[in-house]
């Protein structure tokens, strides 16, 4: 049992799988997600999407919308995100920085290229420095992070995104990834932050399949 007051930074293979080592005990067979940790205690409110992901009649029931209302309790709670994940602290290394940069634009590529981008209202898409700045947000503030370190800036319309991502089967999930962002966005976005963004998604399935396994 992981002690409830730390974060739980995952590190699965692709399809959420750990592996065992000779011993049998075991392994991990990708790095730490770049993203997001995720606090054990918050096991509960991953059995609560579990269950909502299970009451689907079927897997084209799960939209990006369907994803978003669930997260904020049908837009009005644009806070409720922060409490599946919190953001990881800012990289210092200089090629895990380009990639998180990289990771970014290619979500928000994909958002745009989803059928419910108009739908999402205007709160959930700046982060809390651009909030500060004036513009409208919900970013994670005191209450869901810790403001004594810096961690990434990263909007709640992005965090949904990848939630939906591990919302859906691996191949449909691929699927998206490799070939539905925008095309003037393609040429920065290489296949390694492709891979990246699907880990970071798998990371997160992982955790709302597993959420129960201590019941």
């Amino acid at each position: 049992m992981y002690p409830t007051d730390i974060l739980i930074y995952m590190t699965l293979s692709y399809d959420g799988v750990e592996g065992n080592d000779k011993n049998g005990t075991a392994v991990s067979h990708l790095p730490l997600s770049l993203l997001f940790g995720s606090k054990k205690s918050k096991d509960f409110i991953r059995r609560e999407y579990k269950q909502y992901l299970q009451e689907k009649d079927k897997k084209e029931d799960i939209t990006f919308a369907s994803v978003a209302k669930f997260w904020t309790n049908n837009f009005t709670d644009y806070k409720r995100i922060w409490e599946l994940v919190e953001p990881q602290l800012q990289p210092i290394d200089k090629r895990e920085i380009e990639l998180v940069a990289s990771l970014r634009l290619l979500v928000q590529s994909l958002i745009k290229m989803n059928e419910d981008s108009s739908t999402i209202p205007q709160q959930l898409l700046s982060t809390s420095q651009e909030a500060s700045a004036g513009t409208p947000g919900e970013c994670c503030n005191s209450s869901t992070r810790n403001t004594s370190v810096r961690t990434l800036e990263i909007s709640p319309i992005e965090v949904l995104y990848v939630v939906y991502l591990a919302s859906l089967p691996l191949d449909v999930r691929r699927d998206i990834v490799f070939n539905n962002s925008d095309e003037g966005e393609d040429k920065k976005v290489d296949d390694t932050t492709r891979e990246q963004l699907l880990a970071e998604a798998a990371l997160i399935s992982y955790a709302i399949e597993s959420c129960d396994a201590d019941l």
